[in-house]
């Protein structure tokens, strides 16, 4: 593999063009790092994804918080939107008024020998909420309360053509590549286990539940006994049969949760599925990006059950899979601890901790819990789950793993270095992959630790 064969990519926002210039940032990406790919989120609601640093300002870029709002960092043609109510999306932030992450950044991102991809990734909690926009409301879902949700209907006709929209206007408009999507949604029966509301309850997803023959009252019951005694976990109650057991026998008691959980999966895999082959419709070159969120490739043994990565490499062209392992291992200590309080409470918290990382193949990988999260999780994670994503799709689609140069994170957590990121991206490339993803976002990234990609990069001779 040859240097000018690889995909050097990095994720980006509006925010650090306005904040630093358009030129003076890809010259900077190029000299430093030889990036030639750009993933602009074109349109976020999500601060970690398109805002400023959340947890410690870098050395570049404005140093206060941006406050971000989010919606479209573009302008949307209107000509594109009949089809839809929803045609105001514009982010409202004075910040970014008078510019256009996608006019102002693809010809001159062009004019060096860039290619561009507009960058959505879904949002995964309750906690990100588009608020402000007008008629938003009437794309959202319903939990298994029957209240209105926090997050978008995946079988709401109106949204999915809302999204239809979106991606025409993107490629008949700007001189693109095609679009990378972050695949970051999960059930309601994950949902439930973090505490969190849930989705995939309204009329749209109980009319395909009658017409597969599922039971909607008894599925809704399912989940509401689950729901309360999960709640009862939390609060300290343990059944006579333990905990895993109980939530076993719920489970079987009421097979329509499992059923309604693949019924919502198919409607999620759907949705990418159905946007894949609406960007080749419009151009059979473009290219078709999935970022596969770290909790779903890593931390979940349920999520990794449900999504198959030979799935993936029928729709996309590329693949991203989310493997920071700098802040993994307080993030894994995280995902430990929450399980530990629910399904695997009648375990000790080293027990949970060590129970998942044996059954995800974490044992060799992660430190022990009470080390965890300063120590991080070893390179040779990356090479591993490179290898392993590579061989699972059998070749049929390209893999550049996300490399965590900048990734906030809330509490104890090990220090993104050049020297952890130079280790991964020779594990990435020990991996076998076709390139690398700088990520989360170069707002949140120390420039040295963008150049260590550069440099990495170099001792490889691919640069």
């Amino acid at each position: 593999m040859s240097g000018k064969d690889i995909f050097i990519g990095i994720q980006i926002g509006a925010i650090s063009f306005i904040d630093e210039g358009v030129e003076p940032v890809l010259d900077l990406l190029q000299e430093k790092a030889g990036v030639n790919a750009l993933c602009i989120s074109a349109l976020s609601w999500s601060i970690g994804n398109a805002g400023r640093a959340t947890h410690g300002f870098p050395d570049h870029g404005v140093q206060e918080p941006d406050h971000l709002q989010g919606g479209a960092f573009f302008q949307p043609h209107p000509d594109y939107y009949a089809a839809t109510f929803h045609r105001q999306f514009a982010a409202p932030d004075p910040l970014y008024k008078g510019f256009d992450a996608l006019a102002d950044v693809v010809p001159a991102a062009r004019a060096r020998g860039m290619k561009v991809y507009p960058y959505y990734c879904e949002t995964s909690s309750s906690g990100i909420r588009p608020l402000w926009q007008p008629g938003f409301q009437h794309f959202l879902d319903r939990d298994h309360w029957g209240r209105v949700a926090t997050r978008p209907s995946l079988l709401n006709p109106h949204y999915r053509t809302w999204w239809r929209c979106v991606i025409e206007d993107w490629l008949q408009n700007h001189d693109l590549q095609g679009i990378l999507w972050g695949v970051e949604r999960q059930s309601p029966l994950m949902d439930l286990l973090r505490g969190d509301s849930t989705t995939g309850f309204d009329e749209y997803f109980q009319a395909e539940a009658r017409a597969r023959g599922i039971d909607v009252g008894r599925a809704l019951e399912g989940y509401r006994r689950v729901d309360h005694f999960l709640r009862g976990v939390r609060q300290g109650e343990r059944p006579r049969d333990g905990v895993f057991i109980t939530l076993l026998r719920h489970l079987l008691h009421y097979p329509e949760v499992l059923m309604w959980e693949k019924l919502w999966l198919d409607a999620h895999q759907g949705f990418y599925h159905e946007l894949a082959g609406l960007v080749k419709f419009f151009n059979p070159r473009h290219e078709v990006g999935l970022g596969i969120w770290q909790v779903i490739n890593t931390y979940n043994p349920y999520l990794r059950a449900q999504y198959d990565p030979t799935d993936f490499a029928e729709y996309a062209d590329w693949l991203k899979p989310v493997l920071y392992h700098t802040p993994a291992g307080a993030r894994f200590v995280e995902f430990a601890a929450q399980w530990h309080q629910t399904v695997l409470a009648d375990a000790t918290p080293d027990g949970a901790y060590n129970a998942l990382a044996t059954v995800l193949g974490l044992e060799d990988i992660v430190a022990p819990r009470e080390q965890g999260a300063l120590a991080g999780f070893k390179p040779a994670y990356v090479k591993r789950w490179t290898q392993d994503l590579i061989a699972a799709t059998g070749g049929r689609c390209k893999v550049y793993p996300g490399i965590g140069v900048g990734v906030g994170h809330e509490g104890e957590s090990r220090a993104i270095t050049p020297q952890e990121v130079k280790e991964a991206v020779h594990a990435a490339f020990d991996g076998g992959a076709h390139g690398v993803l700088i990520s989360r976002n170069y707002s949140e990234a120390e420039l040295r630790n963008v150049a260590a990609v550069g440099e990495a990069l170099r001792e490889l001779g691919l640069l």
